[in-house]
């Protein structure tokens, strides 16, 4: 009964929502399907490209979380929080050049 209503209230409310973030949405959802068909036993086996593209979609519409049913919200913040450290830290990594490190000189 529960799940009947939020569906009505969805159905209510989808046209106020934007058009790029329905069709958001609607990318996940599908995308959704096609890992789910990939599947052949057991739990679901993502690809690094699936993890990149619902990560990308994450960026840009936050609210795709609300839709994400093969995996937790938390987990699709997590990659993309790890994404985001090894980023910087390839950033910040000290390249060739610059100052050279002197030896230590017994005075």
């Amino acid at each position: 009964m529960i799940g009947l209503l939020c569906f009505v209230l969805a159905v209510l409310a989808s046209p106020f929502k934007s058009k790029l973030r329905l069709e958001a949405e609607n990318a996940a959802l599908r995308h959704q399907l096609i890992v789910l068909r990939r599947k052949l036993h057991g739990r679901v086996r993502l690809t690094n490209d699936d993890r990149w593209f619902f990560i990308q979609l994450y960026r840009w519409f936050p609210s795709i979380l609300q839709v994400l049913t093969i995996i937790r919200p938390e987990t699709l913040v997590r990659w993309h929080r790890a994404g985001f450290r090894r980023y910087w830290r390839w950033k910040s990594y000290p390249r060739e050049g610059g100052r050279r490190s002197t030896p230590n000189c017994a005075r």
